[in-house]
């Protein structure tokens, strides 16, 4: 015997699901099946931001610097910004 509390959220869950399901089945017929013509740039290389929060790290900052410009990316696209919460030191 099927329990009652099964069926409500079977009944349930097709109100609820019903629209998004067709939305996605008429995306994947409609939309998906179609080439998209985007084509890939290997040479691009985003802007890259590295956010260096301190306190109380001047012992530390210099090192931790000397990281970020030691990696292997253009320094064109590489953006640091330092920020510091009220140090004492």
């Amino acid at each position: 015997m099927v329990d009652l509390e099964l069926v409500i959220a079977l009944i349930l869950a097709l109100v609820y699901f019903r629209l998004p399901i067709a939305y996605y089945l008429y995306l994947r017929a409609v939309w998906l099946g179609r080439p998209w013509s985007v084509r890939r740039d290997h040479s691009f290389k985003p802007m890259v931001t590295v956010i260096v929060p301190t306190y109380n790290e001047a012992r530390l900052i210099e090192s931790k610097l000397d990281d970020i410009a030691r990696q292997d990316y253009p320094r064109s696209g590489l953006e640091v910004i330092v920020v510091d919460s009220a140090s004492r030191a």
